[in-house]
C-alpha cells in the first residue's frame, strides 16, 4: 500500500516531483483507493479499492438532497422551467442511491411518472476524484517497477474513467431501457417501464410509473394471493430468455428494481 509516509519518501528521492507534493495533502482518500493499482491479483480491470470507496463516499452524504435543489438541477439540465414539462413533482424521494435519487410526479398531460435526477455536484466530485487517481497512476508508472508496468495502472483509471463517465450519463440507462423493453416485447406477464424521451436527457431520466409490490415483501405477496414458485420461475426463465436468446440482459434485478402488480 502507497501510504503518506511512502509517498513523502519518494518525494525525497526524487520520484514526486516538489509540485505535486501538495495534490496528494488535498485527497488522503488516494491511500485507500490506490490499492487496487497494486493488487497482485490479475485480470479484472478495476479492483474493489476504487469502487468501495465511491460507495462509502455515497453512503456518508446519502442523505436525500433537499427538493429545492433537485428542481434547480432540473430545471438548469432542461433548459427550462419545470411547470413546462410537469403539472407536480413529490418533494420527498421515494428512492436514493449513491449518485441519484428518485421523485414521484405528474406531467402536464396527466401522466405518473418516476424522475430519476442525479445528485448536484456528482459529476464534479467524480471528475476531482478521477483527477486524483490518474496523478496516483502516473507516480506509480514513473516508479519503473516491472509490477508497476504489468498492472498498467494509467491505462486502468482510463478505462475506469470511461466507464463512470457512461454511468453518469442517464440517457445510457435509458437506452437501455428502451432496447430491453424491445426485446421483452410479447413475454408475457413481464413489464419494463416505457422510457418519456421528451423529459429525459444526460442528468434527468423520466420514465412510466409502476405501482406494485416490491418482490421482498412476500407476506404481502402471498396476501395478495400471488404464488411465489410461479413469480420465482417467471423471474428466472425472463433473466434466461434475456442472457441467452437476446445476449442483452438486466444486470441489477435487485428487490428495489423488481414489482408485482
Amino acid at each position: 500500500m502507497l501510504t503518506e509516509r511512502r509517498v513523502q519518501q519518494l518525494a525525497k528521492e526524487g520520484v514526486v516531483p516538489k509540485a505535486e507534493r501538495g495534490r496528494y495533502e488535498l485527497a488522503p482518500a488516494v491511500q485507500g483507493d490506490i490499492r487496487y493499482l497494486q493488487d497482485r491479483a490479475a485480470g479484472s480491470a478495476v479492483q474493489s479499492g476504487t469502487i468501495d470507496y465511491h460507495v462509502e463516499k455515497a453512503r456518508k452524504t446519502k442523505a436525500e438532497a433537499d427538493i429545492a435543489e433537485i428542481e434547480a438541477a432540473m430545471e438548469a439540465a432542461y433548459g427550462q422551467k419545470l411547470d413546462t414539462l410537469f403539472a407536480s413533482i413529490e418533494p420527498d424521494p421515494v428512492g436514493a442511491a449513491s449518485i441519484a435519487q428518485v421523485h414521484r410526479g405528474v406531467t402536464t398531460d396527466g401522466r405518473t411518472v418516476a424522475i430519476k435526477v442525479l445528485r448536484p455536484g456528482i459529476r464534479e466530485r467524480f471528475a476531482r476524484d478521477i483527477q486524483t487517481y490518474e496523478w496516483a497512476a502516473a507516480h506509480l508508472e514513473a516508479m519503473g517497477s516491472p509490477e508497476a508496468r504489468r498492472l498498467r495502472p494509467a491505462l486502468t483509471i482510463a478505462n475506469f474513467k470511461r466507464w463512470t463517465l457512461r454511468e453518469l450519463d442517464l440517457r445510457r440507462e435509458a437506452a437501455s431501457a428502451s432496447e430491453l423493453a424491445e426485446a421483452m416485447r410479447g413475454t408475457a406477464r413481464y413489464m419494463i417501464p416505457q422510457v418519456d424521451w421528451d423529459r429525459t436527457n444526460g442528468r434527468v431520466m423520466t420514465i412510466e410509473w409502476i405501482d406494485g409490490i416490491k418482490i421482498s415483501r412476500t407476506e404481502d405477496l402471498l396476501a395478495q394471493g400471488h404464488d411465489l414458485a410461479d413469480l420465482a420461475e417467471r423471474l428466472v426463465l425472463a433473466f434466461l430468455k434475456q442472457a441467452i436468446s437476446y445476449g442483452y440482459f438486466h444486470a441489477d434485478m435487485h428487490q428495489g428494481n423488481l414489482f408485482v402488480k
